[in-house]
């Protein structure tokens, strides 16, 4: 089983962790990944605010790449993974295809007609691997919160392989791990990352209601796929501890840490380590229980 792979801009940087783990995550099953040479960044959700054709562009030069390679799409991040979905199906529409041909031949890169599909990791730890056979440490006693957000399954007609009102993917892997996936009925709710610097009290007000529903849960940690949530949920938590005078402390790991430690997997081979909230109350429950 191979992939092209495109790690995008946060996982080179702020979500390290989550590039280091879905690596070593896809080896240890036997899944090889292929890092696009010279990928550029997808345009998030910036790019399109200041033009259609042009954020669509920027997504679908990755999708070209991948193409040239005759290789489906691996995007670990929910975001770059949603914004690259929708330009392979722009790309679909001859209307948009010229569009967006005529930008990318300025940047001398061609569509071709190989027809591959746009994959997220949770898509294929989910359905592509059975984990099941493949667990050696069972997460047994850790109870997750397992946190989708606003673009991992949403609209339907873009991801499809999911739920997009009550997604279950994550928590099915995280049980095949040995773990409890609490009832986090804030799954898909959004985290106020995109209005995080606009509206920072309403983003942090949104972020306070998804610790605190995790927290009230009894869950051990937060399971997400997405750096923008992470820096949000794990990166501001100190700020809005302070805020709102309380302390939540609660780790917030990446799918692909959580499969890895059930794999066998060591922490700090997986970035464990790298968390600005530490994980080692995780660590220490799953050693507890040993």
């Amino acid at each position: 089983m191979k992939y092209s792979y495109y790690p995008g801009c946060s996982l080179h940087t702020t979500a390290k962790e989550f590039d280091i783990s879905t690596r070593v995550v896809m080896e240890e099953l036997g899944i090889e990944l292929k890092e696009l040479e010279d990928w550029s960044c997808c345009g998030g959700s910036v790019a399109a605010g200041v033009s259609h054709d042009v954020g669509m562009a920027m997504a679908a030069r990755n999708v070209a790449l991948a193409q040239k390679e005759n290789l489906d799409l691996l995007a670990s991040c929910s975001g770059c993974y949603n914004k690259s979905a929708r330009a392979a199906k722009a790309l679909e529409n001859t209307t948009e295809k010229d569009r967006i041909n005529v930008i990318l031949s300025e940047m001398g890169i061609f569509v071709y007609d190989y027809n591959i599909r746009v994959r997220n990791v949770v898509d294929v730890l989910a359905n592509d691997v059975d984990i099941s056979t493949r667990i050696k440490k069972p997460l047994t006693g850790l109870k997750v919160a397992c946190y989708y957000g606003c673009l991992l399954t949403r609209p339907a007609d873009i991801t499809g392989w999911d739920s997009p009102v009550f997604p279950m993917s994550m928590d099915k892997l995280a049980q095949a791990c040995g773990a409890e996936a609490v009832d986090f009925r804030s799954k898909t709710k959004c985290c106020g990352g995109p209005i995080l610097v606009s509206k920072q009290e309403v983003a942090f007000d949104l972020t306070k209601k998804l610790l605190d529903e995790a927290k009230s849960q009894g869950a051990d940690c937060i399971v997400l796929a997405c750096p923008l949530c992470a820096t949000n949920l794990e990166l501001r938590q100190p700020e809005i501890e302070k805020k709102y005078n309380v302390s939540d402390n609660l780790p917030i790991l990446y799918i692909t840490e959580i499969v890895g430690l059930a794999l066998g997997i060591k922490p700090r081979k997986l970035g464990l380590d790298k968390h600005i909230v530490s994980t080692k109350p995780v660590l220490a429950k799953l050693s507890a229980s040993a």
